[in-house]
């Protein structure tokens, strides 16, 4: 009996000692809490215009990549922080980034120090052909496409031959644009072929693709679409059709695109009264189309979803059909974006009816829309 007390009052000790100890951890955890700053000296995201930074909290470090015409000596800081932190400079002060800017975060007697560091991309538009100039290109599409870039990018365009092309020739390049098209067949130049390995590290490593009619599968050939599905292609013979064509950018979709920057970055592109874009009036029409038939992804047949998956499986978001189809049936208009592997992004136009001219001599009322999506997408390209 005597040793049960025993066990017993030692049992009861021990627990009071625990609860003891846990008692006092607690309060000591919550003085411990009671002194921490409650405001953290960072910098939660800072932008120049629509370009945001990439922010390295620990080491201090803040990167930006900025538009070609940006102007490094003069921009405008839009920086975001926890309330109670005092940031110099301040959001909205003009600063100079042509070189290292150093930028402090202080929460009461605590300061943390960032270094911005600030690089504009290249600025060059290079249209890439088989032709050794704009002069000699041979389909009227493609030397009015070739034409249309030099007039709308001025100083800011130059034109090589896949012959010159090189990965020193692309330096100063940020988009390259290829638009092919023939009659016959739908294969690419083998001197494209050829310069494969060069443009496939050039988008490795951050370079833009605009890709237009049969160069569409060019986005197959530097290995970025991998689906294998771009099987719809046109082999250029035409033929006369008096209707309106146009695509639809969301119409028919599960998730509608017509906001995307290919339709509105620099010129807003107007739908019709049904949504659509028209993109070509009635008349002599050639078969251009280079589409994906996306078929096999959630079979059998087309159906909603088609585009997610492809988006999911192969990073491709889908921007455009024909219009009047219902089903997510065909890409026409994919944009690649960068991953892992390729850093840059391709905007392949595969559409058969965005023709740069017209063969029976007549005017496209719609020509605009074409020259803006194709402007829009180089513009928006020019800013990734």
């Amino acid at each position: 009996m005597k040793n049960k007390f025993i066990n017993s009052f030692q049992l009861n000790y021990v627990l009071l000692l625990v609860i003891a100890t846990i008692t006092y951890s607690c309060e000591e955890r919550l003085n411990y809490d009671d002194e921490l700053t409650s405001t953290l000296n960072v910098i939660e995201s800072i932008k120049i215009g629509q370009t945001s930074a990439t922010i390295d909290n620990l080491s201090g470090v803040v990167n930006f990549v900025l538009p070609s015409d940006t102007n490094l000596a003069a921009v405008v800081l839009d920086i975001q922080s926890p309330e109670g932190v005092t940031v110099s400079p301040a959001t909205g002060s003009t600063v100079n980034l042509t070189t290292p800017l150093e930028l402090t975060a202080t929460s009461g007697d605590k300061t943390r120090r960032y270094i911005i560091n600030a690089r504009v991309l290249p600025n060059q538009i290079a249209f890439v052909s088989d032709a050794s100039s704009i002069a000699t290109i041979v389909d009227e599409d493609v030397k009015a496409a070739a034409q249309w870039a030099k007039d709308t990018y001025g100083s800011r365009f130059v034109f090589i031959p896949f012959s010159d092309l090189t990965l020193n020739s692309l330096k100063t390049v940020n988009v390259v644009f290829f638009f092919y098209d023939t009659e016959g067949t739908s294969a690419l130049p083998q001197v494209s072929l050829d310069k494969k390995n060069i443009l496939t590290q050039y988008l490795v490593e951050g370079g833009k693709m605009l890709l237009g009619g049969m160069a569409t599968s060019y986005a197959e050939v530097v290995g970025r679409d991998k689906s294998g599905l771009l099987t719809i292609k046109g082999n250029g013979i035409g033929f006369v059709n008096s209707e309106t064509w146009g695509i639809d950018g969301g119409v028919n979709f599960q998730n509608d695109q017509r906001s995307n920057p290919i339709y509105n970055f620099t010129q807003v592109i107007t739908t019709d009264s049904n949504g659509y874009f028209p993109i070509i009036s009635g008349g002599y029409k050639e078969d251009h189309n280079n589409l994906w038939d996306i078929a096999p992804l959630l079979g059998p047949g087309h159906q909603k979803g088609q585009f997610a998956e492809f988006e999911n499986l192969y990073g491709g978001k889908v921007l455009a059909v024909w219009s009047g189809v219902s089903d997510e049936c065909c890409p026409g208009i994919i944009e690649f974006k960068s991953n892992s592997v390729y850093a840059g992004t391709i905007i392949a136009i595969g559409v058969g009816g965005m023709e740069w001219a017209m063969n029976d001599g007549r005017t496209n009322a719609y020509a605009s829309n074409i020259q803006g999506i194709y402007r829009n997408s180089i513009d928006y390209l020019n800013t990734k």
